[in-house]
């Protein structure tokens, strides 16, 4: 009975997720000009420094000169770790705001599904958002991929579900401060620069290089970008894999204990209805 419930409450919130998002038609025209509008400013400053057609300072980091093919991926990572961060921290504002999380949590469901499930189309709609960015970057700047699709997915999939044991526990830092933009802005942006999404982590001063290698991301995004573009990874994948994997654990059970933990220190003070 209890698994059902939690089957239910997750259906619901997925089905509210898809009608409002399917509310509005004119995003779609956004999924493709997106792309154009952030990666064509690195597009034409590679173009500057390329020489003969390849850069090959860029190249003595990453293997191959595939400059484009470096964005794009990390453009399409970054896209689940906001997602990840944004769909589960900035719902509980929204329900806040609305007034209505004491009453939707009141329900005899486990809170995490509540806040899980209604991120899980979240997640099906950036994975179909970053189809549409891969092929408006074919088009657009020449970008290909290798047919290793499916190990790509046995790396993004434990990657992804890592996120979300993250973005659990940003939620909680949310519930507690009762502010999402900030919160979530400077997490996200910090993680996504610190993990390689928009440069070689190789460039950096060896501190925050330290730092890079210390943050699993970093190993889903090269990783990424060694399977679909061919360029050297930092490590062997099998020793990135078993990173991600084994990171997958240890988020999920880091960010189900703090949101747990906050959540029941929120209840003890009423602070639940507030924001």
């Amino acid at each position: 009975m209890y698994i059902r419930r939690n089957l239910i409450a997750a259906k619901a919130r997925f089905l509210i997720s898809l009608k409002i998002y399917l509310r509005y038609p004119l995003k779609m025209l956004q999924i493709f000009i997106d792309p154009i509008i952030w990666l064509a400013p690195f597009y034409f400053m590679g173009k500057t420094f390329a020489s003969g057609g390849d850069l090959q300072g860029f190249e003595q980091y990453t293997g191959n000169s595939d400059f484009m093919g470096f964005l794009v991926v990390g453009y399409m990572i970054t896209a689940y770790i906001n997602t990840a961060f944004w769909g589960l921290g900035y719902s509980l504002k929204e329900e806040m705001w609305q007034g209505v999380l004491e009453s939707n949590w009141s329900a005899p469901v486990n809170r995490i599904n509540l806040l899980v499930s209604r991120s899980i189309f979240d997640f099906v709609a950036v994975t179909f958002e970053n189809v549409i960015t891969g092929i408006v970057c074919y088009f657009a700047f020449g970008f290909t991929i290798t047919p290793a699709i499916l190990k790509f997915l046995a790396f993004l999939i434990p990657g992804v579900i890592g996120m979300l044991g993250i973005g659990i526990a940003i939620a909680s830092l949310v519930l507690l401060a009762k502010e999402a933009n900030g919160i979530i802005d400077v997490s996200s942006s910090l993680i996504s620069g610190m993990s390689g999404s928009f440069f070689p982590i190789k460039v950096m001063p060896r501190i925050f290089m330290i730092v890079a290698l210390a943050l699993p991301l970093t190993y889903l995004n090269d990783s990424s970008r060694a399977i679909l573009i061919g360029q050297q990874p930092i490590m062997p994948l099998e020793y990135q894999f078993s990173i991600i994997l084994l990171s997958m654990f240890v988020f999920l059970f880091v960010g189900s204990y703090v949101f747990y933990s906050v959540e029941k220190r929120c209840r003890m003070k009423g602070e639940l209805s507030g924001h």
